[in-house]
């Protein structure tokens, strides 16, 4: 243990210094370009436009923010976020629903959900 000297109201104490039992910060295995290159390698190949992949990733972005399994994906968060349409934004949720990488939830007049499955 290191002996270090801190001043506190004028006096002079000795202060002793434990190790820390906390690891050094761990390194990805795999690389991170905001979201895992295995995903971005699954989904590439299944978009057709640079608009779609935004989607798929603003997508991945969402449910890390969202914290939850199930997420909506507001029109006008899309639309702020990344100047995307609602029309767009549909045609990449059907895309990338018959492509196996999301399920969408449909509950009437209520706001689709949608389930990132890889």
């Amino acid at each position: 243990m290191a002996v270090e000297h801190v001043i506190r109201d004028g006096r002079r104490i000795e202060v002793e210094t434990l190790e820390s039992r906390v690891g050094r910060k761990r390194r990805h295995a795999d690389q991170h370009i905001g979201c895992r290159l295995e995903w971005l390698k699954r989904v590439l190949p299944r978009v057709r436009t640079k608009e779609q992949l935004a989607v798929a990733l603003w997508l991945h972005r969402r449910r890390a923010v969202c914290r939850n399994e199930l997420f909506t994906v507001p029109n006008k968060a899309l639309q702020q976020d990344l100047g995307i349409s609602r029309r767009v934004k549909y045609g990449a949720l059907q895309r990338l629903e018959e492509a196996g990488a999301i399920a969408i939830i449909r509950e009437g007049k209520h706001a689709l959900k949608i389930r990132l499955l890889w």
